[in-house]
Parts: structure tokens; C-alpha cells; sequence
């Protein structure tokens, strides 16, 4: 009998090295801890983004503009609000076109910044720094069933494997990975597909 036993891993447990497509090449590549330059303490890291194959890198995510706002036309005096599509960068004006009659006119703006996203893969999973998708993933029967890396497939093969599946609630409460798994993972119908998948991303 298969016995797994809950190491209390937090998905954090597998921040150090997630392999994401490059958004260049679209080839294998990682998004891992690197200790920031000019550290003296040893202890401060950036998750950085490194490509093998095509030696792209990304030390910091890549952000975009969306300016935003509510104005009155001084054309027909309507309220309106606007936003705009993302921008390269930070806007201070925006000119845009009221939709009661179509008067332009440049405002002072807000704006709030967001990630990049990835032109392509939406729908897909993504990590969290540079909103890359994640390199292991696979629909099954309408759900997203992915890994980090392959201490993490190591870590969803022992457990689904298992015939016996040990909680550890020693100080954990419900945040670690097996605590917050989703139903189709541990349904025993799904069992022997989610391994042949594990399988097939170690080879």
C-alpha cells in the first residue's frame, strides 16, 4: 500500500525555480531566485527570468499604463468615464474622445500600473513575477493541472499515487499544497491519467 504523508509544503516551498515559455523563442526556460546585486546581507533575493536557449533575461517584471478617469464634456456637458488600452508608459494626459458626441479633449490623468501579459497562452497558467505561462500544464476534463518544476511533480506524484493519504495539521492550518489541491486531483477517477501526465513530464 501507497502511503503519502503531508510535508506541510506551501507552494512557496517550489518558488526557486519555476519553468515558464519564453516569450521570445517559446522554448524551456525559468523564472528562479537570483540574490540581488550590491546585497550585503546575503539574504535579499529577485526572482529573475532567464532563457538558456535564446539568452533572453529579464531581472525585473515588464509593466504597462492603463490611464483612467471621470470627466464632465466641455463640449455637452455629459459625465463620462474613460480607461484606456495599456501604454508603453506612465501617462500624465490623455487625450480621448467623449461618447455622447464625440468631442476630444486632453485630460490630466490617473493611471495604476499592470504586468505585461504574455501574447499568447491566455487561458493558461501563469506565474505570479513575470505572468509567463507555467511550462508543465495540461487541461483534463476542463481543469488546469500544472507544476513548477519537478521537485513539485515529485511532490503531486507521491500524493496522487498514494492509497493512504496522511493530513499533518501540525501548526499548518489549510495553506499547504495538499490541503488546497482541487477535487479533480484527488478523485481516484482521475488518478491513473494525472500520472501518465506526471510521467511524461519527468521523461
Amino acid at each position: 500500500m501507497e502511503r503519502f504523508q503531508d510535508e506541510n509544503k506551501w507552494l512557496v516551498s517550489f518558488y526557486n525555480e519555476i519553468l515558464v515559455k519564453c516569450p521570445k523563442c517559446e522554448s524551456k526556460a525559468v523564472v528562479k531566485e537570483e540574490l540581488k546585486e550590491k546585497c550585503e546581507c546575503g539574504r535579499c533575493h529577485n526572482m529573475v527570468f532567464e532563457c538558456k536557449n535564446c539568452f533572453y533575461k529579464m531581472k525585473e517584471p515588464v509593466y504597462r499604463y492603463i490611464a483612467f478617469g471621470k470627466e464632465f464634456c466641455n463640449n455637452c456637458f455629459e459625465k463620462f468615464e474613460y480607461q484606456s488600452q495599456p501604454l508603453k508608459d506612465k501617462p500624465l494626459t490623455y487625450k480621448t474622445k467623449c461618447p455622447h458626441c464625440d468631442f476630444q479633449e486632453e485630460w490630466e490623468t490617473k493611471s495604476y500600473r499592470v504586468k505585461e501579459e504574455s501574447k499568447a497562452d491566455n487561458g493558461l497558467a501563469k506565474e505570479m513575477w513575470y505572468n509567463l505561462p507555467i511550462w508543465f500544464q495540461k487541461e483534463v476534463n476542463g481543469n488546469l493541472f500544472w507544476a513548477y518544476n519537478l521537485d513539485h511533480i515529485d511532490y503531486l506524484e507521491r500524493y496522487i499515487k498514494a492509497d493512504l493519504r496522511e493530513r499533518n495539521n501540525d501548526g499548518s492550518g489549510n495553506g499547504t499544497i495538499v490541503s488546497r489541491l482541487p477535487q479533480f486531483v484527488k478523485a481516484a477517477k482521475n488518478r491513473e491519467k494525472l500520472l501518465k501526465i506526471l510521467k511524461k513530464w519527468k521523461e
